[in-house]
């Protein structure tokens, strides 16, 4: 046997070394991507909490909790801390919402975590019934609606709220089936509103699902006339315009307004975080990427891959969220989606300032004489602008999640906005 001959047989025998040693490493380690089903007890409700998942789903547990923190936006927009008023940040709210709850207290919203400890003690609680209490806990499906359907929508607040447990609000049980831990809704008005577009969320895909078991409680609703049960106004479309005509037209029942503005006197909507409807019409959605994807990622930890429950501004878990998919550098990604948080809260702005101005002009006018008849459309024009202007206020992606939707919605707000002053102030012109 020859020089090279030996050479290769060694090389031959160190690369059978290090390969079975890789291989041997590889087997060896906890790569189990398989989430095992665990039973979870029943007894008193318990599988409405999350701590009867903290043992059986540690990874994911240990995630939500996660929930709890309130650091700051990466873009200085949103956040979860308990001092981020909107009315303080965005005092024309103060006139918009003049006369209704909201105009009492606005927070940003914190943390999943906090559902009930938020809602409890609301400012705007009081008075409220048990339809509010939908998307804070499943308790509302798996007790109430199971028991006796919609009849807990229109009962005192305070009365449905007393049953529920400190942990029995938000949680695993919101999202899943205790049974079998799949993704589920449980909200039956968002099951019903999909329905009339001819949608069965029942037999979704799983990666429709990612999308649906946000959707469920992030969106546009309002509470029926008729039973107070909870209904999306999504029969014409998912945009602004579409839900606007939906409550124009007589779609949502006996249900007209929320409240009558205490200026204006203008019969006024309230927009709730269409979240759902921003992203269902953009990029994202058309690419097939869901909330899940970007807010709750896949990471690892100890070997183990698991769906992060830390529900949170992607920019927090941008190498997860956002890298594995687009190859641009994390600050240019971060500075891409502060620039359109600046752009979309710089026209909000001038668009609640303007509808704020537009309260305030059909007030002057009132006291100058005018009558209702002649300012029926500065009225009707005011009531659509503040509707574009809050369904993009509420909405909690500050514009990223559809910004061209976004600024075309705003630029309607501004526009109908000017519009109803100049009525106004023409119907006083016109009278002197």
């Amino acid at each position: 046997m020859n020089k090279l001959q030996k050479r290769l047989i060694g090389l031959a025998g160190a690369s059978a070394l290090f390969f079975g040693f890789v291989v041997f490493r590889i087997a060896a380690a906890p790569h189990d991507d398989t989430v095992k089903l665990a039973k979870i007890p029943t007894t008193n409700n318990a599988h409405l909490g999350t701590e009867a998942y903290k043992d059986a789903y540690p990874l994911q547990y240990k995630s939500f909790m996660k929930n709890n923190e309130g650091a700051p936006s990466p873009t200085g927009f949103g956040g979860a801390q308990p001092e981020n008023s909107h009315l303080k940040n965005q005092p024309e709210m103060l006139e918009n919402f003049k006369g209704y709850k909201f105009a009492i207290q606005y927070d940003d919203d914190r943390g999943h975590t906090y559902a009930g400890k938020d809602i409890l003690s609301s400012k705007r609680r009081p008075g409220q019934k048990g339809s509010c209490i939908v998307c804070k806990s499943s308790y509302m499906y798996d007790v109430y609606y199971k028991d006796s359907g919609w009849d807990f929508a229109s009962k005192p607040f305070d009365d449905i709220a007393a049953p529920i447990a400190a942990d029995q609000w938000f949680g695993c049980s919101s999202c899943h089936d205790p049974e079998t831990m799949q993704l589920r809704i449980y909200n039956v008005g968002f099951v019903d509103s999909m329905a009339r577009r001819g949608i069965d969320v029942k037999t979704a895909s799983h990666n429709d699902m990612r999308a649906y078991v946000c959707a469920q409680c992030h969106t546009e609703y309002y509470f029926t006339k008729e039973d107070g049960r909870v209904n999306m106004p999504y029969d014409n479309g998912y945009d602004a315009e579409a839900e606007f005509q939906f409550y124009q037209s007589g779609q949502a029942g006996g249900f007209q307004q929320d409240w009558i503005h205490a200026d204006s006197k203008t019969p006024m909507l309230k927009a709730q975080h269409p979240d759902f409807e921003t992203w269902v019409t953009g990029v994202h959605a058309d690419a097939g990427v869901t909330c899940v994807d970007c807010h709750m990622p896949y990471v690892r930890e100890n070997g183990r891959k698991y769906t992060s429950h830390w529900m949170t501004s992607p920019l927090k878990t941008i190498n997860e969220s956002c890298l594995k998919c687009h190859d641009e550098s994390a600050e240019t990604l971060t500075a891409r989606v502060k620039t359109i948080h600046e752009n979309t809260f710089k026209l909000q702005r001038i668009a609640g300032q303007t509808v704020s101005k537009a309260h305030l002009t059909i007030q002057a006018a009132m006291n100058s004489g005018a009558t209702d008849a002649q300012l029926a459309q500065a009225r009707l024009k005011l009531r659509e602008a503040q509707w574009y202007w809050d369904w993009v206020a509420a909405e909690n992606g500050v514009g990223f999640h559809n910004p061209d939707r976004i600024m075309r919605t705003l630029g309607l707000a501004i526009d109908l906005a000017h519009q109803s002053i100049e009525e106004a102030n023409a119907v006083v012109k016109g009278s002197l």
